[in-house]
């Protein structure tokens, strides 16, 4: 892998957290260089592996969020 990038960016090129103009750079990085493209793809071979799970709240929780956000918003107006 090239000197300039660590696996910390593969990672956040791999779940779409760099700024946009360090992406177009990576996939130049990624196309130019077989080892580098290599190491990305077995990271997103892992992240495909893991389960995809979903959290849904319950009922509760988002009721006193909405009564909490309420009361702040009301108290901040005073």
């Amino acid at each position: 892998m090239e000197e300039n990038y660590t696996y910390e960016s593969l990672v956040q090129f791999l779940y779409h957290d760099m700024p946009a103009d360090e992406a177009v750079l990576m996939t130049q990085h990624l196309e130019a260089n077989p080892k580098m493209r290599a190491a990305f793809n077995e990271m997103l071979f892992a992240k495909n592996q893991l389960p995809k799970a979903h959290f849904n709240p319950a009922p509760a929780v988002l009721n006193n969020i909405l009564q909490y956000s309420t009361k702040t918003a009301l108290e901040a107006q005073l």
